[in-house]
């Protein structure tokens, strides 16, 4: 196996990314109908895997990523650089945001910080591939729609219990928060400033997951360029392999994985979204191309947005909109879902049209998911409550697209904008996964990210 994935699996997967990118695959092997896509436990082959059907799977891959040497085609309509500087170019203008005292600056990192870990706590336990209609059946059944707590873990009426794995995220017993890849992501970036300063190389990054996070706590594209780092080979110059983690084997380069690893890099630089996004890109490079690149330079640029002076929605999103390329499909997502919301005023109807748009990106996606945190911000209208609970109601990846908009929401309201309700429940406890960080608490972590951001202010 080449990783993450069976080769067939890796096919279906890279036909699909190649498709979207914009290159001719008509010449390629179409994959049958109602492929399950990655990361979902349940996947089930068509065929048995054999040597022999791995083989002639692995040799049609081969063909299929010949075809990306023909380049995008002519009638493509989307304009998606990679390169730092040609994506910044490609973006809108930056508005100007007011700078934060130091005192401010400290109330909103602690809310951003307490904002993040509840949403994505409130999300953790129906992170089960629900749809928005799934979510209210369930939400329906325990008495608990529309949402404004945290969920019950199991439905008598439905017969159904949520995540077993995720009991400490539900209803009456939240007392800390989970070990959780988002928050896990968080406190990397943490780690990784920490050690490198804003100076860190590719490499940087990947060891500083290989050094601090088992293999099995990292999805779709992370989990990929995990595997490929511990199986690189000492006769191949590191940088070499280093550069091809992104594309060669890894179909899952524009998932989700960038939109919840980079918001340390919007904590550290407050009303500067453009210094914001650099570093972002830097991480999100190492393994992610085009929109999983911009989907962590939005977010980062959206926090950073935030982090100013009398923050409101449209400038947080304007703000994440100036690092990402004008026509990108991300940007495109960004304004439609904007255009709708302000048409009708209703997030169920713009999350159906959502729905219908992007449904056929899979549940891992990048363009899908921030979509529904971009409405989750435009509905919520800087009320933090409001803002989580529609992201999770929204459904698709529950725990990371409410950690985000929390996340965000979080920056521009401050520790007091959230409440208590929130809050006081985690016992200022998080746990981790993380060699180098084990248990800690919200209020160390923040301390330990406005240290870092003091300095730009």
């Amino acid at each position: 196996m080449p990783g993450y994935a069976t080769w067939k699996q890796l096919y279906c997967e890279e036909f699909r990314s190649m498709t979207d990118e914009g290159y001719d695959t008509e010449a390629a092997l179409s994959p049958s109908d109602g492929e399950a896509p990655l990361p979902f436990p349940d996947y089930v082959n068509s065929e048995q895997v054999t040597e022999e059907s791995e083989r002639r799977w692995r040799e049609a891959y081969e063909r299929l990523w010949a075809l990306r040497g023909n380049g995008i085609r002519a009638d493509y309509r989307y304009d998606e650089p990679m390169g730092y500087e040609n994506i910044i170019s490609a973006a809108a203008g930056c508005p100007v945001y007011g700078k934060l005292s130091e005192e401010e600056y400290r109330d909103r990192i602690i809310g951003a910080v307490c904002g993040r870990a509840a949403g994505v706590i409130l999300g953790k336990p129906v992170e089960m591939g629900f749809d928005r209609k799934k979510i209210r059946e369930y939400l329906e059944s325990v008495g608990e729609y529309p949402l404004n707590d945290w969920i019950s873990a199991y439905s008598p009426v439905l017969d159904l219990r949520l995540r077993e794995d995720c009991l400490p995220s539900t209803k009456g017993n939240v007392a800390y928060v989970q070990p959780d890849d988002d928050i896990h992501y968080t406190i990397l970036a943490l780690l990784l400033a920490e050690r490198k300063g804003m100076g860190f190389t590719l490499n940087d990054v990947g060891e500083n997951w290989l050094d601090n996070v088992p293999y099995h706590w990292f999805w779709c594209a992370s989990r990929q360029a995990y595997y490929r780092m511990v199986n690189f080979e000492d006769s191949i110059p590191r940088e070499k392999q280093i550069a091809e983690i992104p594309y060669r084997l890894n179909p899952w380069r524009e998932c989700i994985d960038g939109q919840i690893r980079c918001d340390a890099w919007g904590y550290f630089f407050p009303g500067n979204p453009r210094r914001a996004s650099e570093p972002a890109y830097r991480d999100c490079s190492f393994s992610l191309t085009k929109n999983g690149c911009y989907g962590g330079m939005f977010v980062a640029g959206c926090i950073s947005a935030a982090l100013s002076e009398n923050p409101t929605v449209d400038g947080i999103l304007d703000g994440g909109l100036s690092v990402i390329p004008e026509g990108s499909r991300l940007a495109e997502a960004v304004r439609f879902v904007r255009e709708k919301y302000a048409e009708c005023g209703d997030w169920e109807r713009v999350c159906g049209m959502i729905e219908e748009r992007y449904g056929d990106i899979p549940f891992c996606g990048t363009v899908n998911n921030l979509a529904m945190v971009v409405l989750a911000l435009v509905h919520g209208g800087l009320d933090y409550t409001k803002t989580i609970t529609t992201a999770v109601m929204c459904g698709i990846d529950t725990d990371c697209n409410a950690g985000t908009a929390g996340s965000i929401c979080g920056a521009a309201v401050g520790r007091g904008g959230i409440g208590d309700r929130w809050i006081s429940p985690l016992n200022d406890t998080v746990k981790t996964a993380i060699l180098d960080y084990g248990t800690g608490t919200l209020s160390g972590l923040a301390e330990r990210i406005i240290k870092i951001g003091l300095s730009n202010l």
